[in-house]
């Protein structure tokens, strides 16, 4: 008589040392055992008898409670169910509620801090929402963690963790999300290249790698004795072989911000491009820094509503559902929620700062629309208004493109005489 609660007696052990606040270092030291032994058990290695004492015995539980948690009953106790399973119900109902039992591992989901039509957030760990949660029931899954940059969020900050400790504690949390995605769909991992170099190998084991995305940095700070540090990288997985939905946004051509001429030679192909632009490339360097007060929702650092717009619109479509572990200042769900998404967020410090954004979410939307007039186009409205008005100075035309898309955004009759 068996059942899979947990994966192995090693994910007990680690379920059981993350709830008592135990790092593996730790849990070693009181199990008498190697580090990278614990961490060999943890990753799937059956431990040994005397190993899953030792285990036990620093956790404070008996051997025979590890194996029950990962589903094999005691022989005696299989013995006595085989019996009379009746009353083996019955003296489980009497030990524990029946509604908590029907809740599953770990007590069931919390109460949401704060809910929409489309959406619910979690003032928690993702750790102990993200195993609750339904698997492959997620279109899209966008994680931005800590870097592990000593940064303050709060308390229960834990962005100081030895290297070794901060990627044990990601894959934690990647594990879920993996499962959590459905087939076809999209995982975005947002990092610094250092961690995400680990993350691409371990994913890729399970999850199809599409793409790796330079991020553009503005205003990256020199660090000494290294190449001055000037991009993120978002990586990009699909579930499966091909994504469900692959639908990117289109950009301008790339105009000179004072006169709006091209950036760009495009020889004699002008006439050939799409009239709703140019290709998305795998280099991002049109998303800009959240510096400005009016766009601001924390002291931390904050995602561009821009990134995930354009993430969430080119993986999902209306009423997929959206899953961001990091809350943040709510970037992702005010994103989702905005573009008819629905959505599911956990943040583990203060919630205020996205309840506040949601309540002023107008400021959002309007942002959102100024992003939406320049996607698809060839030339932008203020790059339509720039070469009209620079158009003697420096013989601007439009002539050799086919501006039918353009036109019709802007609203720009006076094109006319191009």
């Amino acid at each position: 008589m068996t059942g899979l609660l947990f994966r192995s007696a090693g994910d007990v052990v680690s379920r059981l040392r993350r709830k008592q606040g135990l790092s593996d270092n730790e849990l070693a030291k009181e199990a008498g055992l190697r580090v990278g032994t614990l961490r060999d058990i943890e990753e799937g290695v059956p431990p040994t008898d005397s190993q899953l004492q030792d285990l036990a015995s620093a956790l404070e539980y008996s051997p025979e409670a590890i194996h029950l948690l990962t589903g094999e009953f005691p022989e005696r106790l299989q013995q006595a169910l085989v019996e009379d399973p009746d009353r083996g119900l019955e003296a489980l109902e009497e030990a524990y509620d029946v509604e908590t039992l029907e809740q599953g591992p770990g007590g069931g989901l919390p109460e949401p801090i704060f809910s929409t039509e489309r959406g619910k957030l979690y003032n928690a760990d993702c750790r102990d929402v993200l195993p609750q949660l339904e698997e492959e029931s997620f279109d899209l899954i966008f994680a931005d963690p800590p870097f592990n940059l000593d940064k303050d969020y709060g308390e229960e900050n834990g962005d100081d963790l030895a290297e070794d400790e901060y990627l044990r504690w990601s894959t934690e949390w990647i594990d879920e999300a993996i499962r959590l995605l459905r087939p076809g769909g999209a995982f975005f991992l947002y990092n610094l290249p250092k961690w995400n170099i680990h993350f691409g190998d371990y994913i890729s084991r399970r999850l199809t790698l599409r793409h790796w995305i330079t991020v553009d940095i503005k205003f990256g700070l020199p660090i000494p004795g290294r190449l001055y540090p000037s991009h993120y990288s978002l990586l990009y997985f699909v579930k499966g072989g091909s994504p469900e939905t692959f639908d990117p946004d289109r950009l301008p051509i790339d105009t000179c911000p004072h006169c709006g001429g091209e950036q760009n030679d495009y020889g004699g192909y002008k006439s050939k491009m799409n009239p709703k632009g140019v290709n998305l490339t795998d280099v991002w360097d049109d998303i800009p820094p959240v510096r400005h007060k009016r766009y601001l929702h924390r002291d931390a650092n904050q995602l561009s509503l821009k990134l995930l717009h354009r993430v969430i619109g080119m993986a999902t479509e209306q009423g997929d559902r959206v899953l961001d572990p990091f809350g943040g200042a709510g970037t992702t769900y005010v994103a989702a929620e905005l573009m008819g998404r629905k959505w599911v967020g956990t943040e583990i410090h203060d919630c205020s700062p996205i309840q506040e954004r949601f309540a002023n979410i107008d400021e959002d939307r309007s942002y959102i629309e100024e992003i939406e007039q320049d996607l698809n186009v060839l030339f932008s409205a203020d790059a339509i208004d720039k070469r009209l008005e620079y158009k003697e100075e420096f013989g601007l035309n439009f002539e050799d493109y086919d501006l039918s898309e353009s036109i019709e955004r802007s609203g720009q009759e006076r094109l006319g005489p191009f």
